[in-house]
């Protein structure tokens, strides 16, 4: 009966004691997060570190005088050695100390698990000392492949950590696919642990890659999940890391303003709490949404404080991807010397780091500024360098814009042999890759990715409101109906918005022609009279035999002969012609001509023209062999001497009315009759009713008429 009883009571203890162990670990992990420095002194002082033992059984008596169970000081060991490759931890002699502690462990492993750390503890250290990224990948998956089969929360942990890990690491180096299965493989363990923090985690860190690839509907509704698990939670770390990513995500959205608030608030969280590399990395958000704004002054600033913290710390590769920000700024401000300093900088960080997925795109805009200084032989050189590595990594992109460069330096070098191949290899990269489906505009992508985020913020708080209510079914029926109307209601305005664009520039074009011939027309002459280089001569031409042409050719005729006319009248005097009615033109000359002048040169292009004939259609060769007299009113522009008097273009064109109007009342042979203003003429002579004002100007003396026939022949019109 007492082994019974014992039995029992140790079989309730590992009831109790198996949950509390996995809740130790898991709340270790928070803190590892939240608080690695406080976690690594308190470790340190412990642990007595650093320790001296070669095998087991040193080690055993090792922590027997510590005080210690074997296995939990190898645990907190393993802890310790892990924080010092955290970036956070703020510790001398971090990579070596590491490296210590990493062969130490490695003498006591036994299981798959304690191998799994090692293993783990050896990808990080070549992936921080050395970017041996894709060593780091193969030994975090051989460490995975020991522990995949264990399914107790302690494995769980670690995988969680090493898929974590893996994910980064593979979107580092492009890998996107399998980048991806690890995010969610990642996601799947926080739920499976039920930890919300490592949910938070997860779906931040999902909702990053989705962010990488464009995809802003799936990354924001993974920040906003993370986001709001994070404000439940107690933990400021985990908190500053959803806002500021939430700040990235309103950055591509193109909502500064609540982009700026969150990055801002998340850089003076990460103040506060001594993370002064994430508080780099926020203010480089800060100053990539003053970028994607133009205001690069500002971005300048910002990438400056960024540089700042990371020199502050020694981050080599941080320092150059801001010297990098900072030379594009410079660029597309044309500072070229700044620029290419800068990037001079970046390309000798990445280039002794060995960072070949940065150097690529250093190199690139690196070829760009080159181009734009038209330096065709240092073009070639960096243009050379980034296509080398662009070939090696398999980066189609980088290739492209590589090949693009070469193509225009070796043309301009008239290299054309080597310029022929670089297109060739551009031209068959392009056939053999699928390109994506383009949206119509930016703004509509824009406006969609908008809506789907106000659909995925509202259906957060419908979800909240109708936890408790019995109308849940509704509820829902209600959320997709909106889903649907929002959609329509979208689809619909788009669709107007382009009807409405395609109406207005066809009725912009229509209203500028006559509405017969549909040719250039009244409207389409004050246009040109009030557009900047305004003409300097202004002739309205009469042609008596061409008054009825429409009605004894038809218009569909008469309009063939119009517009060749006024076509042979454009080429041959180099000015603008305009239909104002049938057989009466406008001319628009950008030089100022005397009357005479402008009257010989349309009567030699009516004389010699050759109007479109034919033969089907009677009457034609006798139009043909006509003379075609023409009656010409005349004005030069400016009409009035003073500067600050303005006139309209609708009264200037009826003061060249006027004169044609006058020529006409003569009506013999080529008739001119031309109007000008004397120096001290008032502005009030165009007052309504203009032909009677005019005519009194004329009898007074304040305005000129000139004439290729006698004056006092001519008949004023008085309205």
């Amino acid at each position: 009966m007492q082994k019974l009883i014992l039995f029992y009571h140790t079989l309730l203890l590992l009831i109790v004691t198996f949950p509390a162990h996995a809740e130790i670990n898991q709340q270790r992990e928070i803190e590892f997060i939240e608080t690695p420095n406080i976690l690594f002194e308190r470790l340190s002082a412990r642990t007595q570190f650093p320790l001296s033992f070669n095998n087991r059984t040193e080690f055993e008596a090792v922590a027997d005088s510590l005080k210690y169970r074997p296995d939990e000081l190898q645990a907190d060991l393993e802890i310790l050695a892990r924080l010092f490759l955290e970036t956070a931890l703020k510790a001398d002699d971090k990579i070596n100390n590491a490296r210590l502690l990493t062969q130490q462990l490695e003498s006591l492993a036994e299981t798959p698990m304690q191998e799994a750390i090692i293993l783990l503890l050896e990808g990080r250290i070549r992936g921080l000392e050395d970017q041996q990224y894709k060593q780091s990948i193969i030994l975090f998956k051989e460490a995975l492949n020991k522990i995949n089969n264990l399914n107790d929360t302690q494995s769980l942990n670690l995988q969680f950590i090493l898929h974590q890990n893996l994910s980064s690491l593979h979107t580092l180096v492009k890998q996107d696919t399998q980048a991806l299965y690890h995010y969610k493989r990642y996601r799947e363990i926080a739920y499976r642990l039920r930890n919300d923090y490592f949910i938070a985690l997860s779906e931040t860190a999902i909702g990053i890659y989705y962010t990488g690839r464009n995809q802003l509907a799936k990354a924001l509704q993974h920040h906003s999940e993370a986001y709001r698990i994070s404000n439940r939670l107690d933990y400021p770390v985990i908190q500053a890391q959803t806002q500021f990513q939430l700040s990235r995500a309103y950055r591509d959205l193109g909502q500064w303003d609540e982009a700026l608030k969150n990055a801002n608030e998340a850089a003076i969280s990460y103040q506060k709490l001594g993370r002064d590399a994430s508080q780099s990395k926020a203010m480089t958000v800060i100053a990539m949404i003053y970028a994607n704004q133009e205001q690069w002054n500002k971005a300048i600033d910002y990438y400056l404080n960024a540089q700042q913290l990371d020199e502050k710390h020694n981050r080599r590769i941080s320092q150059g991807l801001n010297f990098h920000n900072i030379g594009e700024a410079y660029l597309h401000l044309s500072n070229y010397p700044s620029a290419m300093n800068y990037l001079q900088m970046a390309n000798d960080i990445f280039r002794e780091k060995g960072v070949m997925h940065y150097l690529v795109y250093n190199e690139l805009l690196f070829a760009q500024a080159l181009s734009e200084q038209s330096l065709w032989k240092e073009t070639i050189t960096h243009g050379v360098a980034a296509l080398i590595i662009a070939d090696s990594k398999q980066l189609p992109d980088a290739q492209k814009e590589a090949l693009e460069y070469l193509a225009n330096a070796y043309r301009e070098e008239r290299n054309y042999p080597a310029a022929l191949e670089m297109m060739d290899r551009l031209v068959q990269m392009q056939q053999s890759t699928e390109e994506d489906p383009v949206e119509e505009t930016l703004s509509s992508n824009l406006t969609e990715e908008k809506l789907k985020f106000e659909i995925n913020i509202y259906q957060h708080k419908l979800s909240g409101y109708i936890k408790n209510s019995k109308d849940q079914q509704m509820a829902i029926i209600i959320l997709l109906a909106a889903i649907f109307i929002l959609s329509f209601a979208w689809l619909y305005s788009l669709k107007r918005l382009n009807s409405f664009k395609q109406q207005k520039t066809l009725l912009a074009t229509q209203v500028l022609q006559e509405p017969q011939t549909q040719l250039k027309g009244y409207q389409g002459l004050l246009h040109c009279m009030s557009d900047e280089n305004s003409p300097k001569t202004i002739a309205l031409v009469n042609v008596k035999l061409l008054a009825d042409l429409d009605n004894e050719f038809g218009l569909t005729e008469s309009k063939i002969i119009t517009e060749n006319l006024i076509n042979q009248f454009e080429s041959q005097l180099s000015c603008k012609v305009y239909l104002i009615k049938p057989g009466e033109f406008a001319f628009c000359f950008t030089n100022s001509l005397a009357p005479e002048q402008t009257l010989i040169q349309i009567s030699e292009v009516l004389s010699h023209q050759a109007l479109t004939i034919n033969s089907n259609v009677p009457n034609y060769s006798e139009l043909h062999n006509l003379e075609l007299d023409c009656i010409m009113g005349h004005i030069n522009l400016p009409l009035l001497a003073n500067p600050d008097l303005r006139l309209t273009t609708e009264l200037q064109f009826e003061t060249v009315q006027y004169a044609l109007a006058a020529a006409k009342s003569i009506d013999i042979g080529h008739t001119y009759v031309s109007i000008r203003t004397l120096n001290f003429a008032p502005a009030a002579i165009f007052f309504k009713p203009l032909y009677l004002n005019l005519t009194h100007a004329l009898q007074r003396g304040i305005i000129r008429a000139e004439t290729n026939r006698t004056i006092s022949d001519i008949k004023w019109p008085k309205n």
